[in-house]
């Protein structure tokens, strides 16, 4: 048995990095120890999971809990919201905090500035753009004006729920935009490395931000800790 592949970073490769993926096998348990005491110098590269009963398979849980070992951010975590699911109270308090950060969302939110100087202020980690509380607002319109085709040129932070409802927790994602759909309310994200594009709910979405160090594929982390109140605001 094996699960769908989920992100896990970059690995060099030539002059350049290609993506790395994690992978839930379901092994032998003398194999399975086997492979992770070969490589208790790399920490992470392998983790045994829960013993399973003979003839059973594993559970659903156990395979989740693995993949978010590796990658916090799930995409079947988001599908378990169910149609119509709305930002919990932890998204839209973390939401409150960024918009009313020193710096955090500037004038141009408000129209002042055309859809190519937010973009520039977007990729560059002078705006945060934070999404509406509701169905069909002007963030939405804001985030539609701007030339998506662009972003995938640019290293992005995304702050998102991740989890499955109750239990969630907020972290931070880097990667690039690939496409924004306002009528389903989905962002394309692709995760850094040249992951294939996953498409994030915005109800589950805090902000999305430039990285002010610029970093490049092979310097920025995958993920990290969300941090409301960041160095670069």
């Amino acid at each position: 048995m094996r699960a769908p592949v989920v992100p896990f970073g970059t690995r060099r490769h030539g002059y350049g990095h290609e993506p790395d993926h994690a992978v839930v096998l379901c092994v032998p348990r003398f194999a399975a120890h086997h492979a992770a005491e070969h490589t208790h110098d790399d920490a992470g590269q392998i983790v045994p999971g829960p013993a399973l009963t003979q003839g059973a398979g594993p559970a659903e849980q156990d395979v989740l809990d693995l993949q978010r070992g590796a990658y916090l951010y799930l995409a079947a975590d988001a599908k378990k919201d169910g149609a119509g699911a709305q930002p919990t109270a932890l998204v839209t308090e973390a939401r409150k905090t960024r918009r009313s950060a020193p710096g955090a969302v500037r004038a141009w939110a408000q129209n002042e500035l055309g859809s190519t100087e937010r973009y520039n202020a977007l990729v560059v980690g002078q705006y945060s753009w934070v999404p509406d509380d509701s169905h069909g607002g002007t963030a939405a319109e804001e985030m539609a004006s701007l030339p998506i085709h662009w972003l995938k040129d640019w290293t992005l932070c995304l702050d998102v729920e991740c989890g499955a409802r109750p239990d969630t927790v907020l972290h931070r994602l880097y990667g690039t935009v690939t496409f924004f759909e306002p009528d389903t309310g989905c962002l394309g994200f692709s995760p850094t490395g040249g992951h294939p594009t996953t498409a994030v709910p915005v109800h589950r979405i805090v902000a999305l931000a430039g990285d002010q160090q610029r970093r490049r594929t092979g310097q920025v982390p995958a993920h990290e800790p969300y941090d409301d109140e960041p160095e670069n605001w």
